[in-house]
Formats: structure tokens, C-alpha cells, sequence
């Protein structure tokens, strides 16, 4: 090769390095190396401070009920808090919530068959719920009646109820923890809302007493003269577990009251009732109860002087609960439970008995539903509802 030969093969190397790309190293991920991939679709907040991924979930700050979800067009928000009024009247109108999903097959599986769709008849509809892709929460109708689905109490999951509120919310911080959270953010309409207690693992739903001095109270038992009674007269698991009905007559469960008495100090109100129209109520000053292993025994503040249906549960302060198939009393010649057909903190036995059987009115047997400081073992009351709420509502709270 002649000298003038070598010359044009160096200016066209020289040529082809100056004009051709140059070559892309690739990562194993398949991204060129010296390429900045794209970034990932986000949703900013109003603030500014955060940027939530696609299908990703925040929560207000100031409104703990509202949930977004970042979406391909922006943040799609709803008001996850559960109410169902009181009232029990139903109509023929149902209204329909669609749920869409975005998951794997054995995700699918194990999300699927107990969310609760809410609707003013009495449906139930088993929907696959994946908390990392709900875009549209399921919500009450506010203005339809308590259904079945919603109130009834005693399943086989209800010790901690596996519900929407539970399993769409990583964490518990932003739900209420009582009903007095419920009254504060400006639910004051009594009625069943969906509570989760610091201790507890789940959440899980409640009635609200928004009326009764000042309101924010969480029922824990109610009886009444509902035409269809719930038995009271049930094992130890009946009681731990709860059972009837949030709108009628119910005992919340021992270990919900387990875990709600034991995450603020709370006050104890019981209200009353004959079948003359009468009515009494008792206060004490604080109230608890510990858990199963040392038999939910009761802890009891002074009570108050401001009642008026005098004092008939002192006496059974520092008791074990006591049901008809676990005895923890202290009698030594008799069945407390058996005898007054009650689950409670009998002593030996009980000047109180609000668990006992529905007997309306006049009773020999001293069987019924009765308070004997106010008119004695042998008159079954109308109604009763004891109720707790936190000690410093009132003054700290409400300031």
C-alpha cells in the first residue's frame, strides 16, 4: 500500500469517528448505562412536600377520614369513614358501589369474600379488595336504614372484624380510636361507625351515642324491648366474641372492651329505665377491664355522686368475668352465672345483673335484667345501655 493510500484511510477512520453515535453500553436491566431513564408517573399534594407513585394511597392530615389515590389523571379522594343511622326502617331502592382491581391471581384469592357492600336493602356481595390498587372506596348510604350485614354481631371473624376500613389501611393512625374522635370530627348523628383502638389489630364497628350528656359515648351493652330478643344467657366465647345486634340489644364484646378501656383512661355512664317511664343513670369515675388471661376482670373507679340509681356495682369491683361454662366467681356453694342466667363479674353473686334474661317488669326469680339499688333484684328493667367515654372529654376535648 502506497503512501498516499494510507493517508485517505486515515481520513475517512478520522471521518467516521467524528459523525457516527457512539456505542451504548446496556445494564442488565436493559437501560443504557450512560440513557437517565424515565421517571415513574407521581401525584404531587396540594403542599408540595410529597409525591405518591401511581395507585399509591395517602391520608389528609387534617381530615383523617379522606383517602387518595394517585391515578393516571390525579388523585382520586373519598371519605372512608363508615356511619349507618340508627334508624331501622329499610327501603326497596339499593344502591351499588363498583370496586375496580388491579391484581395477580393468588392475590386475587386470598383479598376475596368479606368486604361488606352497603346498600339500603339488605344485600350482601362478596368483592375482591386489594388495598395497593383501590381506586374507588366502598361508602354508606347516609340516608337508607341499618341493614343485617351491617349491625348483626357473633360471627366466627367478628372478635376483630376483617373489614374494608382494616384491610385498606396500612396503618391505624389516621382512624378513629372511639367515638369521641367520631363526635369531634363532626359526626354527631348517633349511629354505628367503624372505630380501631390503639391495641387493636383490626378495626372494628360500634354504635355512638351522640345525644346523651354531650355525646362521643361508645356503647358496650344495650337491652331493650325489642319484639326479638337476643339471648344473653351464652358461653364464654359468645362473650368474648359479642353478640346481637348494634341497633337493638348487644354486648359489644369483652375483648373489643379490652381493648378500647385500655388505651385511655375512660368513664363508665350506665342509663336506665322501668316500664312506668322512669329513669335513672350511674356514673363511676373510671372504668377497665384486663384481658382474657386474667378472666377480663373489672376495674372500677368511685362512683359518682351525681347519679341517681345508687351504687349496685361497687360490689363487684375486682371480679373475673363469670359465664355459664367458665365459673370465676367466688361463691363457693353455687354457680353465680348459672344461677342469675348471666354472663358478669359476679362476686358472690350480684347486687347487678343487666345481662340477664328479659323478664319485663315484676319477677320472682330475680332472674331478669334488674339494679337493686334502684327497685331491687326482683324487677326486670326496660331498658339499660352502659356507655364509656374518655375522662377528659369535657374538659380538654371540648375547650
Amino acid at each position: 500500500m502506497n503512501r498516499l493510500s494510507i493517508v485517505f484511510l486515515l481520513h475517512i477512520n478520522i471521518f467516521l469517528a467524528i459523525t457516527l453515535p457512539p456505542t451504548l453500553t446496556v445494564n442488565t436491566n436493559g437501560i443504557p448505562a450512560n440513557v437517565k431513564p424515565i421517571d415513574e408517573f407521581t401525584c404531587k399534594t396540594d403542599d408540595g412536600r410529597f409525591e405518591i407513585p401511581l395507585y399509591g394511597k395517602y391520608r389528609s392530615g387534617t381530615n383523617p377520614c379522606k383517602v387518595c389515590t394517585c391515578t393516571a389523571t390525579g388523585f382520586l379522594c373519598e371519605d372512608q369513614c363508615e356511619t349507618v343511622p340508627a334508624s331501622t326502617s329499610t327501603s326497596t331502592e339499593t344502591t351499588t358501589t363498583t370496586i375496580t382491581t388491579s391484581t395477580s391471581s393468588s392475590s386475587s384469592s386470598s383479598a376475596t369474600s368479606k368486604a361488606t357492600v352497603f346498600s339500603t336493602a339488605s344485600t350482601l356481595s362478596d368483592q375482591s379488595i386489594v388495598s395497593s390498587s383501590l381506586t374507588t372506596l366502598i361508602s354508606p348510604n347516609n340516608g337508607g336504614g341499618t341493614t343485617t350485614s351491617i349491625s348483626s354481631m357473633g360471627g366466627p371473624d367478628d372478635d376483630i372484624i376483617d373489614s374494608l376500613c382494616a384491610r385498606s389501611t396500612p396503618a391505624r393512625d389516621y382512624a378513629y380510636v372511639d367515638c369521641s374522635e367520631v363526635y369531634l370530627a363532626g359526626k354527631r348523628t348517633s349511629g354505628i361507625y367503624e372505630i380501631w383502638p390503639r391495641t387493636s389489630p383490626k378495626s372494628f364497628r360500634v354504635f355512638c351515642d351522640m345525644d346523651t350528656d354531650g355525646g362521643g359515648w361508645t356503647v358496650i351493652q344495650r337491652r331493650g324491648d325489642y319484639n326479638q330478643q337476643s339471648n344473653f344467657f351464652v358461653t364464654w366465647s359468645s362473650y368474648r366474641r359479642g353478640f346481637g345486634d348494634l341497633t337493638r340489644d348487644f354486648w359489644l364484646g369483652n375483648e373489643k372492651i379490652h381493648t378500647l378501656t385500655n388505651q385511655n383512661e375512660y368513664r363508665l355512664h350506665i342509663d336506665m329505665e322501668d316500664f312506668n317511664d322512669q329513669s335513672r343513670f350511674v356514673d363511676y369515675e373510671w372504668f377497665f377491664i384486663t384481658d382474657e388471661q386474667t378472666k377480663y376482670t373489672l376495674n372500677l373507679g368511685r362512683y359518682m355522686t351525681t347519679s341517681t340509681g345508687g351504687d349496685s356495682l361497687s360490689y363487684n369491683r375486682g371480679m373475673r368475668f363469670t359465664t355459664r361454662d367458665q365459673d370465676n366467681d367466688q361463691s363457693m356453694s353455687s354457680q353465680c352465672a348459672e344461677n342469675y342466667k348471666s354472663g358478669w363479674w359476679h362476686t358472690g353473686c350480684t347486687l347487678a345483673n343487666l345481662n340477664g334474661l328479659y323478664l319485663r317488669g315484676n319477677d320472682s326469680t330475680a332472674t331478669g335484667v334488674f339494679w337493686n339499688n334502684w327497685l331491687g333484684a326482683k324487677y326486670s328493667l326496660k331498658t339499660c345501655a352502659m356507655k364509656i367515654r374518655p375522662v377528659g372529654f369535657n374538659t380538654e376535648m371540648l375547650s
